[in-house]
């Protein structure tokens, strides 16, 4: 049982040890390319175009929409679906327009950009932890 044990702690010092070194030395990366390694679609702008409409703000409706979006090669979306409502019709109107303006860097398999599908999901609530109005 000790063996195991000791074992076991030694795997999870070794994951702990890659994920730091990968973070602070940012070998993360280089071993990525050394293996032909894949990078997710990652956001290009900060400002979202999800606009929470006052009179649901208002009336105190928040709720998460659940979308599947297709990130073509280019970083574009192409294709939006609807993977799970909020229960409110005009909140999953908004998230599905909204991620058709979306503007990736695009995956990739090693240096090659791929198209992808990724899970998307936009929150709709009055306040955040800070305090502020949000819509992600």
């Amino acid at each position: 049982m000790k063996r195991i044990l000791a074992v076991g702690l030694v795997v999870a010092t070794a994951a702990v040890g890659y994920a730091v070194a990968s973070q602070v030395l940012g070998i993360g990366g280089f071993l990525d390319r050394l293996r032909g390694g894949q990078r997710l679609p990652t956001l290009q702008s900060g400002e979202l175009p999800f606009r929470y409409p006052v009179r649901l703000w208002r009336d105190g409706v928040e709720g998460e929409v659940l979308l599947r979006i297709h990130v073509t090669a280019l970083g574009t979306v192409d294709s939006v679906e609807l993977a799970q409502s909020s229960g409110h019709a005009e909140l999953d109107s908004i998230a599905l327009h909204g991620a058709r303006q979306l503007r990736y860097d695009p995956a990739s398999e090693g240096e090659q950009p791929v198209a992808v599908w990724a899970t998307l999901p936009v929150r709709f609530t009055r306040t955040s932890e800070t305090g502020t109005t949000e819509a992600r």
